[in-house]
């Protein structure tokens, strides 16, 4: 039984060994990953009076709208957007932030935006275009592989556990002596 529980208290220790060893890296900021890594499917146009940065986070355009002579969000805006087939009016989130569903521009390719904005006596037409590349539209599923990996060793480790439990209380009921 000692093989055993030593053999379990290893194999429950062992992802703790990665937390220890480590190379000569320094200990502050983590590294700034690539630029590419961070970037979301984005769009940006201004005129004399309006500033607009559109970003498609999965199936929702969101889109930061400011004034271009002094970068003050734009509040109470009505906006609008349209591409193709796609028209959509926009709802304001937080000062300066509108969003719509756009599942319809989450798919690859080049979609030309034409955005209508009215706040209070300004008015403008602001075309832009968004550029949504094939890894940019795909769902990432690395995560929930990684989640279901550890699920499944979790559940391993349990019935392994409860397998041995079963086999040594059976033994003990029968007089013998567990393993």
């Amino acid at each position: 039984m000692m093989g055993y529980r030593l053999l379990l208290a290893a194999a429950l220790s062992l992802p703790l060994t990665n937390v220890f060893a480590h190379g000569d890296e320094p200990h502050g900021e983590a590294p700034a990953l690539p630029t590419n890594a961070l970037s979301l499917p984005s769009a940006e146009a201004h005129s004399p009076d309006f500033e607009l940065v559109a970003q498609l986070q999965g199936d929702h355009l969101t889109v930061y709208l400011d004034n271009y002579s002094d970068n003050q969000p734009v509040l109470g805006a009505t906006v609008e957007v349209e591409s193709d087939s796609f028209k959509a009016s926009l709802q304001a989130t937080a000062p300066g932030t509108y969003q719509a569903s756009a599942s319809a521009l989450n798919h690859p390719g080049e979609h030309s935006l034409l955005f209508t904005i009215v706040a209070g006596e300004q008015s403008d037409l602001l075309d832009a275009v968004l550029n949504v590349s094939a890894t940019a539209a795909a769902p990432a599923a690395a995560s929930s592989r990684l989640w279901w990996w550890g699920a499944a060793i979790a559940l391993l480790t349990v019935a392994v556990l409860l397998f041995k439990g079963r086999r040594r209380l059976g033994l003990a009921n029968q007089g013998g002596a567990p393993l």
